[in-house]
């Protein structure tokens, strides 16, 4: 048995893996995000769905905000590189299920200015620790940093002490990083999506972007308008990227990335090209499922004693994400939304199949009629419902007649899992066959 510590690490998830060649792809989004930290008061938005590498996009450009050019070298864009004079300090706070409001999130903010860690390389920034333009020379300048951070200390402790709102405290605060280390200041906000009520947040970037703070935006969202809902009065600063579903090149990169890893450790186990074919194809554009089949098939292939991984292993591996740990959160997504409803599970995977991301219902229930199902208005509603886990919903912004599924991976996961009712997705995929 080979060790499967060895297996397992060959599908490192993508926020795992530091390797500036997983951003070829995205050159165009690296681009125009590194472009924007020289743009005095743009606000940056990253944002796209679940699963994609927007929090590893957003590392990266912190990287590049504190004067690493590793990256933009891969990209062959050095000239977006920043003047060293012009490195930001940068903060990274994630909304949690505690940041529920603007006032939560300026807190939070405010906390990660006052708690000041200095890290000794830029590559391994933490989540919440400061990183200042002179970490190279640290040996160098340990005096200089320990007077300056004493001095930002004592100043900010005085301000904690003084009559003054959060919005006020934390510009005040900023100002005082600047003074103290000669340096503007980037705040990366991760998780936006999880803020409950975004109320003022837009008007405070808007009155507080500057030559001296910025601040970096990071959510799960189809829209800017689903992160950011008075985002109109942001729009002339507002600098939205989207992170695009991976294409099956990319996805079939991972694969040819994992054996090469594999052959490094002397372990003989490859993918035949159709099986890379297959995986990247039922991965539908999300890393996170070629990262999850692709070391269940291998796995599965060390357990068979093979060292060849085909079209039919990816299938079982596919099959069996049911009873996969990783996948357990989409398990019970599932169950909850299908139930005890065997009708409810066809409309549910009925509306999987359609692959755009603004589902036409007239479509689907043209299609669940050939299947015999009455009323799929009715099911479709009770898809949207809480005690059915929310797993579709129907967008303000759009009109009549189309709904989307809440979390894309999860929309995939119907589709590659069978289904709980026997024959129910074997029907669905033959009529839709037959459409």
């Amino acid at each position: 048995m080979i060790d499967r510590g060895i297996l397992l690490n060959a599908f490192q998830p993508a926020a795992e893996v530091d390797d500036p060649e997983r951003f070829a792809g995205r050159g165009q989004q690296v681009r125009q995000l590194a472009d924007s930290l020289h743009s005095n008061g743009s606000v940056p938005l990253i944002f796209g769905d679940r699963g994609l590498g927007k929090s590893s996009l957003a590392l990266q450009v912190r990287r590049i905000a504190m004067g690493d050019v590793e990256l933009l070298a891969h990209l062959k864009a050095e000239r977006l590189a920043l003047p060293e004079a012009s490195a930001y300090l940068t903060f990274a706070v994630t909304c949690t299920d505690s940041t529920q409001t603007f006032a939560d999130l300026l807190q939070a903010l405010v906390n990660a200015a006052e708690s000041i860690d200095n890290v000794p390389d830029s590559k391994t920034v933490g989540t919440s620790q400061l990183v200042d333009r002179t970490t190279r020379k640290k040996l160098t300048l340990k005096v200089f940093e320990f007077e300056s951070s004493k001095k930002y200390q004592v100043e900010s402790a005085r301000l904690s002490y003084q009559d003054l709102n959060l919005e006020e405290k934390l510009v005040q605060l900023c100002e005082l990083l600047t003074a103290t280390y000669g340096q503007p200041v980037l705040f990366v906000i991760d998780e936006i999506d999880r803020m409950g009520d975004t109320t003022g947040l837009a008007s405070f970037l808007k009155a507080f972007s500057s030559q001296y703070l910025k601040f970096l935006l990071v959510g799960i969202a189809g829209s800017v308008a689903d992160l950011l809902g008075d985002h109109q009065s942001l729009e002339r600063r507002l600098i939205p990227v989207r992170v695009p579903l991976m294409t099956q090149v990319e996805l079939g990169q991972i694969v040819t990335k994992a054996q090469s890893y594999l052959g490094a450790n002397q372990i003989d186990i490859t993918f035949s090209e159709r099986a890379i074919i297959a995986l990247a194809r039922i991965a539908a554009g999300f890393p996170w499922f070629v990262h999850v089949l692709g070391q269940q098939a291998l796995v599965d292939a060390d357990a068979r004693g093979d060292t060849m991984i085909h079209t039919q292993d990816i299938s079982r591996a596919a099959s069996s994400i049911v009873s996969n740990t990783f996948a357990q959160q989409f398990s019970d997504i599932y169950q909850m939304a299908v139930r005890d409803s065997s009708r409810r599970e066809t409309v549910l995977r009925a509306f999987a199949r359609w692959t755009d991301a603004d589902i036409p219902t007239g479509e689907v229930y043209r299609v669940l009629e050939r299947l015999g199902v009455d009323g799929g208005s009715t099911y479709r509603s009770h898809l949207c419902r809480p005690e059915h886990g929310s797993v579709l919903f129907v967008p303000t912004f759009q009109r009549r007649g189309l709904v989307r599924f809440r979390n894309e991976m999860f929309k995939a996961y119907v589709r590659m899992r069978p289904s709980i009712y026997e024959g129910v997705a074997e029907q669905v995929d033959l009529a839709w066959d037959q459409r």
